[in-house]
C-alpha cells in the first residue's frame, strides 16, 4: 500500500506499507511492516532553509500507526532504518533491537506492543 501525503499542488512524503502482516519480533502477535518512508528534501530540516512543511514523516508515521490498528496489530509497526533516519525514529519513541544481518546489517526498528497508539496519543493524534 502506498501512503502519500499531498500539500499544496505536489506530494510532500511518500510511505510504502506492507499490509501482510509480520511476526513482531518483541513480544507476541504481528505487525505492519514500513517498507519505505521518506519525506520531500525541501521539508527537511538542515536540508532546505526553511522547510516548506514540517512533520511530514510524523504524518506518514502516524499513518502507519492507524494501518496497524485497523488491522487488528495494536498499533505495532517495524521498519528497517537507514543510518541518517536513525533520530526520526527514535523521536517516534520505537524500539531500536540492533542492526540486522540479514537485511544490508540495517538498524530494525518496532513499536512494539501498544507503544505506538502510545507515541501518537503524546502527539496529539488519535488511533
Amino acid at each position: 500500500m502506498l501512503v502519500a501525503v499531498e500539500l499544496d499542488g505536489g506530494i510532500q512524503g511518500l510511505m510504502a506499507v506492507l499490509r501482510h502482516p509480520r511476526p513482531a519480533r518483541l513480544g507476541d502477535g504481528h505487525l505492519v511492516y514500513v517498507d519505505y518512508l521518506e519525506s520531500a528534501p525541501w521539508n527537511l530540516k538542515g536540508a532546505a532553509d526553511p522547510p516548506r512543511f514540517l512533520d511530514v514523516g510524523s504524518i506518514l508515521m502516524a499513518e502507519a500507526v492507524r494501518i496497524s490498528v485497523e488491522g487488528g496489530f495494536e498499533g505495532r509497526v517495524g521498519l528497517h532504518s537507514l543510518p541518517q533516519a536513525e533520530a526520526f525514529y527514535n523521536k517516534c519513541r520505537m524500539t531500536r533491537l540492533g542492526n540486522d544481518p540479514d537485511y544490508y546489517d540495517l538498524p530494525y526498528y518496532e513499536h512494539p506492543g501498544r507503544s505506538g497508539i502510545d507515541w501518537l496519543v503524546s502527539i496529539g493524534e488519535s488511533p
